[in-house]
């Protein structure tokens, strides 16, 4: 593999590190930086690890149980979505 050097301020590079997740290198960092520059629209769902917690245990259940009882609901077919 080709290697290059590049030289950076030292505000940058620890900029850089910050960003850098413990397992990537500085050239994965840049490729990820790079790919959501070029793409902003692509996330991956593994970023969303852990953001939704429950605050109470069978929480979760609840909110299921309320959209399976708000899908059963009938619908008009006039209903249009307004935005």
């Amino acid at each position: 593999m080709v290697q290059k050097t590049i030289s950076l301020t030292p505000e940058v590079f620890e900029k850089l590190r910050r960003m850098k997740n413990p397992r990537e290198s500085y050239s994965d960092l840049v490729t990820r930086l790079l790919e959501k520059e070029t793409n902003p629209m692509k996330l991956k769902i593994s970023g969303f690890f852990g953001t939704l917690v429950e605050s109470e245990d069978g929480e979760w259940d609840k909110i299921l149980e309320n959209i399976y009882l708000d899908r059963a609901k009938p619908r008009s077919k006039d209903m249009r979505l307004e935005g």
